[in-house]
């Protein structure tokens, strides 16, 4: 039995709850539906049903057109609900027991169309203001983006004609890692598309990774351009997936090609091994390009043998070389450097101390070549220390003459993708001289991550850090404050993972990042220490470190965040992070902002927008309205640009 006739029905009368009910006698899509649905209503009752309303509701005589439509469309749904068929090709498969574990935190909201009708508008069609509009409702409404239709509104809005906005939606998509939106990634791909299908690959492949290989093989047959590309960039996940790359490694070209690479990069695989051993008699600078995210140990291998010889011939230059050799050689350096991220074991660790042992070489050439790499950078886009981005994006990625924050910097961020034994143990020991006890600050941000990757209790550990004790009287270093920090930022609270993550988006790749998943059980005494040793950006890193399931950290961080609102000039960045722990009081925000920062006043929009987005409920955030607006009247809070009886129509208007 074709049953394609009652999802057609369903669509026409979903698009005439849309339209209106006024329009619903002019609708000739409803009523040819509603025809070919009839040879249906011999099948089942409930078909028969379904025929009986939709008919009722076409009918001149139908007296109550809105509770006919909704009846109508009910059953429908009802209907479709239980036949539970889907889009896909193949042979019916038994799937065994459902593991409810892989969806945890996959939260369904059922918002009220009223509150999704702009958002859902913003998301699916062109017009100006709709990336600013959308961006504004994910800081403040995060979870209307759980709703199942927005689900569908954010698939279509990856082919959205502003690339922010469609950049943007994949990577909230790939953030909330929801397996649930896969089959609407997959119903109608275009292997031959463009842009938009681009970054269905690319969500694709971050939330399902080798479980959806089987589409990444069989759409490869036809796709091209970007979309073959990023199909390719896909295969890696499947270590089964070699023979294939090897073959298309003698047919890609260009971009195609160095895909090819990179995924065989990712293979811990003897023929992905010879392959790269060939390349590198003859192009041994793409080579480190392909190897420079990969953390296999024959990749590993090869970047330290490089690392020697790079060292070798820089310990040979002389004085009186060129600048356009120098410059040459400090490039090809700085790649190799590159491409020690994420490799571990002990050759990877003896490259690590032998540039040290060098370092006041390497900066002579650093410093000596920063005025042309700089210049080239903007280009080439080859010289990064920096690897990965934390969400607060604090890591320069300017040329660095300084070879002890270039490898400090790349070791601490290999250690969040590769927890290697003898890096763990390179990172204490570059950070803390055994022998003379003397500790190196630059290194403290690897050490750190060092005890977040072991899970240890080290509040104790970090505060006999943070003490300057060369002075005369002992004095807390804010650069060992901020080294601390800086390691705090990349851990973040995942509620779908259900855990603790490091977290970081790479620099030169575009929309990837590290999500691994670690245990921190003293989160809660490592929070309090934070607390207790402020620096600019604490208060935004504590907030991602809020357990949102747990109601009494919740409320320990809404507390916090709420006093530190009443105190601090400019308040409006604490709006999202109170709400994101679930706080609901907003007595004296108002007042406390635009008493402080009069400047604020200049325009009621301002002002409402402030309003409408405090925690808490309408009547809590109108009695501080309210408030307000009495002591614009009285003359305590300074009035500005705001008319105060506009402003009172609004208060009202709100109620």
């Amino acid at each position: 039995m074709d049953t394609g006739a009652i999802y057609e029905l369903r669509e026409r009368l979903r698009a005439a709850a849309m339209a209106g009910t006024n329009l619903l006698s002019e609708d000739f899509r409803l009523k040819r539906a509603y025809e070919a649905f009839k040879p249906l209503e011999n099948a089942s009752p409930v078909f028969a049903k379904v025929g009986q309303l939709t008919e009722q509701l076409l009918s001149p005589e139908c007296q109550n057109l809105q509770g006919a439509l909704l009846d109508t469309i009910t059953l429908a749904d009802a209907v479709i609900c239980t036949l539970g068929t889907v889009d896909l090709v193949g042979e019916v498969e038994s799937v065994g027991a459902l593991n409810l574990e892989e969806y945890a935190g996959s939260l369904i909201v059922n918002a009220p169309y009223s509150a999704l009708k702009e958002l859902l508008e913003a998301l699916t069609t062109s017009g100006g203001g709709h990336y600013g509009y959308v961006c504004d409702i994910h800081e403040k409404n995060p979870e209307l983006f759980r709703d199942y239709r927005v689900n569908n509104a954010l698939v279509q809005a990856l082919g959205a004609p502003y690339a922010e906005l469609a950049d943007q939606v994949e990577r909230w998509m790939i953030e909330d890692n929801d397996k649930t939106v896969l089959p609407a990634l997959y119903r109608d791909f275009d292997p031959k598309g463009k842009k938009e299908m681009v970054r269905r690959v690319r969500v694709i492949s971050a939330i399902a990774g080798a479980e959806a290989n089987e589409f990444y093989v069989r759409m490869l047959a036809e796709a091209q351009k970007d979309v073959r590309a990023e199909l390719i960039d896909a295969l890696r996940y499947e270590p089964k997936n070699v023979s294939l790359l090897c073959d298309l490694s003698k047919t890609e070209k260009g971009r195609n090609k160095d895909k090819v690479f990179e995924s065989l990069a990712e293979m811990q695989d003897a023929d992905a091994e010879n392959i790269f051993r060939e390349l590198a008699k003859k192009k041994p600078e793409k080579v480190l390009m392909y190897l420079r995210n990969t953390t296999t140990n024959w990749a590993a291998e090869m970047v330290a043998a490089s690392c020697e010889q790079m060292l070798d011939k820089l310990v040979c230059i002389g004085i009186a070389a060129g600048e356009k050799e120098k410059t040459e050689l400090a490039e090809r350096f700085l790649d190799t450097v590159r491409a020690l991220f994420g490799k571990g074991g002990t050759h990877i660790c003896e490259c690590y101390r032998k540039m040290l042992l060098h370092k006041i070489k390497i900066n002579r050439l650093l410093h000596a070549a920063e005025k042309e790499i700089w210049m080239e950078s903007y280009e080439r886009n080859i010289v990064q220390y920096g690897v990965l981005r934390s969400r607060t994006y604090w890591d320069s990625t300017i040329i660095c003459d300084d070879i002890e924050i270039i490898l400090a910097k790349i070791l601490q961020h290999s250690l969040m993708i590769n927890p290697d034994t003898d890096l763990q143990e390179l990172a204490l020991e570059l950070y803390q001289d055994k022998d003379s006890g003397k500790s190196n600050a630059k290194f403290l941000s690897a050490a750190v991550t060092v005890k977040f990757c072991r899970d240890e209790d080290c509040v104790d550990w970090l505060e006999e850090q943070v003490w300057d004790k060369g002075l005369s009287v002992a004095k807390q270093s804010k650069k060992c404050i901020e080294a601390i920090t800086h390691a705090a930022a990349y851990v973040i609270w995942d509620q779908r993972r259900n855990s603790y993550v490091f977290y970081g988006s790479y620099v030169d790749v575009c929309n990837k990042s590290v999500v691994r998943p670690i245990r921190l059980q003293h989160a809660k005494e490592l929070v309090e220490w934070l607390k207790e040793h402020l620096t600019k950006e604490t208060d935004e890193i504590l907030t991602n470190w809020v357990v949102l399931n747990d109601k009494e950290m919740c409320k320990m961080m809404g507390e916090y965040l709420y006093k530190k609102a009443l105190n601090i000039a400019d308040n409006r960045a604490y709006l999202t992070y109170m709400k994101h722990c679930g706080w609901t009081t907003c007595k004296g925000l108002a007042v406390h902002l635009f008493k402080s920062n009069p400047r604020l006043l200049n325009q009621q929009w301002q002002l409402q927008d402030y309003l409408k987005n405090m925690p808490g409920d309408l009547n809590a955030r109108m009695e501080e309205a309210r408030t307000l607006s009495e002591m614009m009247k009285t003359g305590e809070v300074n009035q500005g640009n705001i008319v105060v009886g506009a402003f009172d129509e609004w208060i009202e208007k709100q109620r």
